[in-house]
């Protein structure tokens, strides 16, 4: 049994999370900051900065002198322009833009009296190129690893404060701009970078005379002098995390401007590394022209973000791209999404957004893609089925002869297939892909592989502490949980409670309700919602699934997550796997319980309504973990909170002990 933590502090099965470190370690007025960085002072402010980011940079020694070198080099440049009353704040970590930092934001405001922002990007390079043929920096350092150009990092520190900062929003009240500070770099030896575009070519500075009187004409046309910078930065500093666009309002402007929403340095590097395949794929003189990259990455890490990026990167560069999902619901919302039509018209989002039955007929195609972007790729079936439940005799008799499995057609249909899963969210009795049959495919068709993995968290507001916990209670030793500043838990001891707080506070519409499978779902036979009986009764409260067709304003299953009406029935992982929204209600049903003997939570498979699973785990019985991926991906579907039911009382006790103890 788990105990209470006030009364057993010390109980051995409860492990505490941690406690998010600060957005800026420092923070002063220029004239302040100036006095810190000289030589009698400024080992005091590394000291600070090293003190104030993630243990596992503490003592980089590199970092340690690239503070120690550049930021007497900004100090001056920014007393030089006169800004003495303008403050800067360093080693600022925007909200999801995983655990990179700003090296500093200089906050003041504009000559019209607007909050401005300038994120500099700090770089002790003496010369550096840019490699439009690649979009990397070479000749800067040694590195295996793409460098993005500096520019590049400041100006996506400044979309990531842009789209996910509550405040700064409205680009036409409040300015953030961008820079790269190479102070150690002269003109000529940094001229390169700035052909990367006109953005690039504007916000480059070298640190020789020219370089910096650019600098300062930059510096003093974006600010007022006269004016106190430490309300703008206060404003920065103490900004809450406000959820930017959805995943669906997002992914047209990313396909139309890859800019306007940047990946973090982690999700640039994978986006990096199947470009570099794509483009040894389709070159003539490559040794092999056949690989398979899988990605692999938790709920919110940013697959489909990522899938997105390669999908507008490639199609504007005039490849043959396309990208698939098993996921009904999400392929559905992206094809018919507003702002898909309106940039690609519905036929062409149909050609580019696909299920994997469409390759089917590999054979005939005369030519393969150069990129084919699986989304969700767990969910990939054994075989295709063409229409229905079930192949022909003959169809699936050829099928397994010749071993064409669903993968198999995949793989020859395109030069590099690219699989983004999550082994952790294979929730259904269809579910197939695994990494090692990812690699039994590469052996047999002589491609390539490699396997890359995603580690930050963008979802439940950038927690990794709340992806661990998740983890820990559906499949291992429950641990305590205390709220962030970015994400929170409660408990609810009524289905009528869990309803009543999961929508307050957000428009209608927004929230959802989710919920274990088990409770039948009914198919209608009926023309009005006021005939069609409730699916789910709790103690008398009753809810509809989401529905099998559209009836009375209200959506059918695959439109749920995206019609706000779709907020008056129960998702399930069907329709909720692949969708982010600000808040969740999750349901925990009679099939995952908690056993204090065990002193885990339990899979009751006879309590849940999924038949093609209960025949599965009938089979397999270790296929109950299927349940418990189930709840996973429910429990990490939400941005900003969650909060919790179960339909057992120990579980419900259980839940009241471990989330947010007094």
């Amino acid at each position: 049994m788990i105990d209470d933590p006030a009364t057993d502090k010390a109980n051995p099965r409860i492990r505490r999370g941690f406690v998010a470190p600060r957005r800026a370690p420092y923070a002063a007025s220029v004239e302040d900051f100036h006095d810190a960085t000289r030589p009698g002072t400024r080992d005091a402010l590394v000291e600070r900065l090293a003190g104030g980011v993630e243990p596992g940079r503490r003592r980089d020694i590199g970092q340690l002198g690239a503070w120690t070198a550049s930021l007497p080099a900004l100090a001056d440049v920014l007393v030089k322009a006169g800004l003495q009353r303008l403050w800067v704040g360093l080693e600022y970590r925007p909200y999801q833009a995983g655990n990179k930092r700003a090296d500093a934001i200089v906050a003041g405001f504009s000559p019209d009296g607007r909050p401005a922002y300038l994120i500099v990007e700090l770089k002790q390079w003496q010369r550096a190129a840019w490699d439009a043929v690649g979009e990397q920096v070479t000749g800067a350092i040694v590195s295996n690893e793409r460098v993005k150009h500096p520019y590049d990092q400041a100006h996506d520190y400044g979309q990531f404060i842009r789209n996910f900062t509550s405040g700064m929003h409205d680009e036409d009240g409040v300015t953030i701009a961008a820079a790269a500070y190479l102070h150690n770099a002269t003109e000529s030896s940094v001229e390169s970078l700035r052909t990367a575009g006109m953005p690039q070519a504007r916000g480059t500075f070298s640190g020789d005379p020219d370089g910096r009187e650019r600098f300062i004409e930059l510096l003093t046309t974006t600010f007022d002098a006269g004016r106190d910078g430490s309300p703008a930065w206060d404003a920065l500093a103490s900004a809450d995390y406000q959820q930017g666009p959805t995943l669906l309002e997002a992914a047209a402007r990313i396909f139309a401007d890859r800019e306007r929403y940047p990946l973090t340095d982690e999700q640039y590097d994978v986006f990096g590394r199947i470009q570099n395949a794509v483009s040894d794929a389709i070159n003539p003189a490559a040794d092999r022209e056949q690989a398979i990259i899988v990605v692999k990455g938790g709920p919110g890490t940013g697959k489909t973000w990522i899938a997105l990026h390669l999908l507008g990167a490639n199609a504007h560069a005039g490849r043959q791209v396309s990208y698939c999902t098993n996921s009904g619901s999400l392929r559905n919302a992206l094809q018919t999404s507003a702002g898909f039509n309106k940039l690609l018209g519905g036929e062409r989002a149909k050609r580019l957004i696909t299920s994997a039955r469409t390759y089917h007929d590999f054979l005939e195609r005369r030519t393969k893609l150069d990129l084919l972007i699986i989304d969700e790729a767990q969910r990939l079936e054994q075989w295709t089925v063409l229409s229905g439940h079930h192949n022909s005799r003959a169809r699936q008799d050829h099928l397994e002869a010749n071993n064409i499995t669903q993968l198999f057609e995949l793989k020859k249909s395109a030069k590099v297939l690219v699989l983004f899963i999550d082994e952790d969210q294979a929730a259904t009795s269809k579910d197939f892909v695994t990494i090692a049959r990812a690699r039994e495919i590469a052996h047999r068709t002589g491609a390539s592989l490699e396997v890359l993995e995603l580690t930050e968290q963008h979802r439940s507001g950038g927690s990794q502490a709340y992806e661990a916990w998740v983890d820990a209670l559906v499949d291992g030793e429950p641990a305590i949980w205390h709220d962030e500043d970015t994400f929170t838990v409660s408990v609810a001891d009524t289905p009528t409670e869990l309803e009543r707080t999961v929508f307050a506070g957000f428009p209608l519409g927004e929230a959802r309700l989710v919920a274990g499978f088990c409770w039948d779902w009914r198919k209608p036979t009926v023309d009005s919602i006021h005939q069609l009986p409730f699916d789910i009764d709790i103690d008398g409260w009753k809810k509809h699934w989401n529905l099998h067709k559209a009836l009375d304003g209200y959506p059918k299953d695959t439109d749920w997550a995206r019609t706000p009406s779709g907020a008056k029935q129960v998702g399930s992982v069907f329709t909720a796997q692949g969708f982010e929204f600000p808040q969740v209600g999750v349901i925990i049903g009679p099939d995952l319980v908690w056993d204090d003997t065990a002193g885990r939570m339990t899979v009751r498979m006879e309590a849940s309504r999924y038949a093609k699973l209960v025949q599965l785990h009938n089979r397999s019985p270790h296929e109950d973990v299927r349940i418990r991926n189930q709840y996973r991906v429910l429990l990490t579907r939400a941005m900003r909170g969650v909060v919790l039911y179960s339909t057992d009382p120990a579980t419900r006790a259980l839940l009241r002990r471990i989330v947010n103890p007094a």
